[in-house]
């Protein structure tokens, strides 16, 4: 079976995180038997720990159609009969219900709301659970890094990324893969006297070493570890030695050194 991690949520709630592929994750979500699944890239771990939990699965939360977050939609749904959601977008296999910025999901004891988030596709949202601050952030936002853009553009991504900000500081960041220690090696070569860099890139180091991943991380640790959430920052545009600053400016010259690497 894969790799899994569980967080207890409190009243009967669970969170477990399953490393699938080379350096995905999907969760699982579960209340009373009955659970929902977000980005399953696989469907085989996921009825896996569905049989072994003794889970009835009902939904599918799916951030954008990349294969690696939809690849499991099929096989969930012909074993389950479970219902997939997601943005409004075709390309999204076996998509049912489609969904929106500032709308309301509800199952069993969790309250989610939706957040259009283009620039890495078009369309991308995220779900945030605000009561138990969780949010599950598909490919926009990575512990210390951010999605390319493949489909929209730099303004784009950068107010997808400004709704993130405007979340409380202990929102729990469960992104879609496991780059942290690229995209803090990445961080540190362009703040190299960054301290909590440092010692953030450590403790992932230390993580990895155990075998353990390094997501999720928090929003008050993105915001002084993660370049792409910091382009507003004094210290940072001085290492850029940029004289533009403007934040989508900034925002799309680092991206373009990101994608160099």
């Amino acid at each position: 079976m894969s790799l899994v991690n569980k967080k207890d949520l409190g009243e009967g709630r669970a969170l477990y995180q399953i490393k699938i592929l080379e350096d995905n994750y999907t969760y699982v979500l579960a209340w009373d038997h009955e659970a929902f699944v977000v980005d399953p890239g696989e469907g085989k771990p996921v009825l896996a720990l569905i049989e072994e939990k003794e889970l009835i699965l009902r939904n599918i939360l799916i951030t954008h159609y990349h294969k690696d977050h939809t690849g499991g939609n099929e096989l969930l749904q012909k074993e389950t009969e479970c219902h997939v959601i997601g943005p409004d977008d075709e390309r999204v296999p076996k998509l049912e219900q489609s969904v929106d910025d500032g709308e309301e999901l509800l199952f069993g004891p969790f309250s989610i709301e939706v957040l259009s988030t283009p620039g890495h596709t078009k369309p991308h949202v995220v779900y945030f659970f605000r009561d138990l601050q969780l949010l599950f952030s598909g490919d926009l936002l990575f512990s210390g890094g951010c999605g390319r853009l493949f489909e929209g553009t730099p303004k784009e991504m950068w107010n997808s990324l400004e709704k993130i900000l405007a979340l409380p500081d202990n929102t729990e960041i469960y992104c879609g893969h496991e780059y942290t220690l690229k995209n803090l090696q990445f961080a540190l070569s362009i703040e190299p006297n960054n301290s909590d860099i440092k010692a953030r890139l450590e403790e992932v180091k230390t993580l990895l070493a155990d075998g353990k991943p390094t997501v999720p991380s928090t929003l008050a640790i993105e915001k002084k570890t993660n370049p792409f959430l910091r382009v507003n920052n004094l210290s940072l545009q001085k290492a850029l030695e940029v004289s533009d600053t403007d934040p989508i400016a900034i925002f799309a010259y680092l991206r373009q050194l990101r994608d160099q690497i």
